[in-house]
């Protein structure tokens, strides 16, 4: 005759199955809400590309559109890695290609933090800022922009963390 204590067993495990499906549809379902965001970032960074292309008139050059590639690059590199990671796709399957993947949102969002510092040095040049810089991060549109690099740096460190 089995005592209880097997059956507990057995049961502890069925309900472990069904938590797995649920994170299962969870990771899932944000992989696909970020295949989702590729849309209004692409709108977003085709505007972004028109504002550059106009600003040629007054004194833009390439390097702005480097620039540009360099910012878009980093947030679409981001989602797709992180659809494709959520998703189980079969391409992160390799844990060759999961950690490359992670390593490449890494760099690429450590260069982004260089450039963006390169940039603050010159936005602070332009708007006359001349007090202490760590007075010009409280400013949104400074630290929202290194909060992104921030995010892309931990992205990638979690992706390359194997499950």
């Amino acid at each position: 005759m089995a005592d209880n204590s097997e059956w507990d067993f057995m049961n502890q495990k069925g309900s472990s199955k069904s938590s797995d499906k649920s994170r299962f549809t969870i990771d899932y379902g944000f992989g696909v809400i970020c295949f989702f965001l590729l849309i209004p970032t692409l709108v977003v960074a085709f505007g972004e590309f028109m504002d550059i292309i106009d600003f040629f008139e007054y004194g833009g050059d390439s390097g702005d559109i480097l620039v540009w590639i360099l910012y878009t690059t980093t947030i679409f590199s981001i989602l797709v890695i992180s659809g494709f990671y959520f998703t189980d796709s079969n391409i992160m399957k390799s844990d060759s290609i999961r950690i490359g993947s992670g390593i490449f949102i890494i760099t690429i969002s450590i260069v982004n933090l260089i450039s963006r510092i390169y940039d603050f040095q010159a936005e602070k040049r332009n708007f006359g800022f001349d007090e202490f810089w760590l007075d010009y991060l409280y400013w949104p549109s400074t630290h929202e922009r290194l909060e992104l690099v921030f995010l892309g740096v931990i992205i990638g460190f979690l992706i390359i963390k194997k499950r």
